[in-house]
């Protein structure tokens, strides 16, 4: 056709313009019969309209933005990224495949861990959790007995049940003293308001879940159908793991829970990014350091994908220069992230796997459950690990994830203020983020079948109802009113309040610091009326007292400012602005 367009216009030449312009009409007029006749797969990939921006030469909108060239790899059950010569990719065909069948009812849900189920010789506490923005309440009738779930609902007069509590196992509506029975379905056995001789409703009783601990993780059904298999176990080669505890005598093993402000697609998006950790977590423990941020050989197994998910590997630019081994990775639906491999090559003893399951609570609200298992650690390395106290290692853990969300939740704010896809303003690299793309991908394939989503080219309308019709600015400009921002919402909001491990050390803390205080006022108040008084001084064990005594208030005001110090990392969480105000940008 250009061609044809080309020897055309020789032959017109200047001296006849309307000649020209027929054949210019002619032209375009067979250019749209012949474009029209492509079928649309072909042509899916284009761009209705475009914006260049003049600064970086990105053109915007775009109906599909695709920066990966997808090619069969050596081995036929793999599709690998490859970057073109210009750094990024160019795309060969659109992903807009059939959709896959889903339905997120039909799946297990960790919720919590089990040792977050108090037993009620403990607490009379009962458990809230969500999925989907579907409440729910959890609890034991017996001290390590199962764990029952029900509905968040009192069959009465529709208030909370996860706002009552347990009594002699049971547990107890606080508005007005129904009890319902674990044990027995459900069902209500206590009415405080009830006529002697009068009977139970058949209708007071809770609408129970299918509910079961497996390796020390609890799992709920959100069908109503009975499940046809049972909840997913680790299943990556480390041998069997207690199935109350999930502990394994040869593995050390790491469980944290955290709530975090921002929908679960990218907390999952955020985990399954092994990129961002040297630079977002730069010389943070258990992070990683900027000067090792490198390019990345990823794979995605071709016929992996499917409504369970996906598998893949990943391994480093300099791990492949040594030819070490890759680490696996498995998306397993409904928000399952699992890891295993040798992080520091062949040539390392380490081996480690993680479980990171991201669960949708609500609109804009997400659950990690992190399950991190190490082997191979040199004694004194495994010795240091296994005496540090829990508590800091879960602290740790929080700044971590917090060094994220401000970003994250920006991410939300610009989809909502913007009403754009994620294809239209990704900058997806092949050397970095192409698990990233498989999972946005997958979410397309498979949102029909979710309450809400946020795929790469396609996301629910509701997604974004729990935003403001205007997001509020970034978290640096108002902390106050944005979520991200650790003054409505803090650390012990978000984790110290529902893991019992970090609650209790909270506790001991607490009542550490009022005793030093205490005893600081002691030694100040005997002190000053033992210097005062000249016949208390004129015996040596009142000199000898205050010798003693009067250094022993600087330490223990010292050891009591220590403790609030340290009380407060349970409650303030990290903010990006507070680090770089100590640090330069030249």
């Amino acid at each position: 056709y250009v061609a044809g367009m080309a020897s055309r216009m020789k032959s017109i030449g200047p001296s006849r313009p309307l000649s020209f312009l027929l054949a210019v009409c002619v032209g375009i007029r067979c250019g749209c019969d012949a474009w029209g006749a492509i079928p649309p797969s072909l042509t899916s990939h284009i761009s209705s309209t475009t914006t260049t921006h003049s600064k970086c030469g990105r053109t915007e909108p775009s109906l599909h933005r695709d920066f990966f060239h997808l090619q069969e790899s050596t081995n036929s059950n793999t599709i690998a990224a490859t970057p073109t010569s210009e750094g990024q990719s160019s795309s060969s065909s659109d992903n807009k495949s059939q959709p896959l069948p889903y339905d997120w009812k039909k799946q297990w849900y960790s919720v919590t861990f089990a040792s977050y189920v108090p037993n009620p010789s403990k607490s009379a506490e009962v458990t809230p959790v969500s999925v989907f923005g579907e409440p729910m309440v959890l609890w034991r009738s017996e001290d390590n007995g199962i764990v029952h779930c029900a509905n968040d609902v009192c069959p009465h007069r529709a208030a909370a049940l996860s706002e009552g509590r347990l009594r002699d196992g049971k547990l107890e509506c606080y508005y007005h003293g129904w009890q319902f029975d674990g044990e027995k379905d459900g069902e209500c056995n206590f009415i405080p308001q009830l006529e002697k001789d009068a009977q139970i409703p058949k209708a007071a009783c809770l609408k129970m879940r299918e509910c079961r601990t497996v390796e020390g993780i609890v799992w709920v059904w959100m069908g109503d159908e009975a499940p046809a298999v049972g909840p997913p176990e680790q299943g990556d080669g480390i041998g069997t793991m207690d199935p109350m505890t999930g502990k394994h005598e040869d593995y050390i093993i790491n469980d944290f829970q955290i709530d975090l402000p921002y929908d679960h697609s990218y907390l999952v998006e955020n985990l399954i990014d092994p990129a961002h950790i040297p630079i977002s977590h730069d010389a943070t423990p258990g992070g990683g350091k900027r000067e090792n941020a490198q390019a990345y050989e990823m794979i995605v197994d071709r016929n992996s994908i499917g409504p369970d998910g996906f598998t893949g590997r990943y391994r480093t630019a300099s791990q492949r220069e040594k030819g070490d081994d890759f680490i696996e990775v498995q998306y397993q639906a409904p928000g399952i992230i699992r890891q295993k491999g040798m992080p520091r090559g062949n040539d390392s003893p380490l081996r480690f796997g993680a479980a990171l399951h991201c669960m949708p609570l609500t609109l804009g609200r997400s659950r990690l459950l992190f399950r991190a298992y190490f082997t191979g650690l040199p004694p004194l390395a495994k010795l240091l690990i296994t005496m540090k106290p829990k508590f800091l290692g879960n602290l740790n853990s929080c700044k971590i994830l917090e060094q994220d969300a401000g970003l994250i939740t920006t991410q939300e704010d610009h989809f909502k203020r913007s009403k754009r896809s994620l294809r239209d303003d990704y900058i997806l690299l092949s050397s970095s983020d192409v698990f990233v793309k498989s999972y946005r991908q997958w979410l397309d394939k498979v949102g029909h079948g979710m309450p809400w989503f946020q795929g790469l080219a396609t996301r629910s309308s509701n997604v974004n109802d729990h935003l403001a019709e205007i997001p509020p600015s970034p978290p640096g400009l108002d902390p106050i009113h944005h979520r991200a921002g650790n003054y409505v919402e803090t650390r012990y909001h978000r984790h110290v309040m529902h893991c019992p491990t970090t609650r209790k050390a909270l506790a001991r803390i607490q009542t550490l610091k009022k005793g030093m205080l205490a005893l600081t006022v002691v030694f100040i108040t005997l002190s000053c009326s033992m210097a005062t008084s000249e016949q208390l001084l004129a015996r040596r064990v009142v000199k000898r007292m205050l010798k003693v005594m009067v250094p022993l208030i600087p330490v223990s005001s010292l050891v009591a400012a220590g403790l609030h110090k340290l009380e407060q990392r349970f409650f303030v969480s990290f903010k990006r602005k507070n680090q770089m105000s100590t640090e330069i940008g030249l």
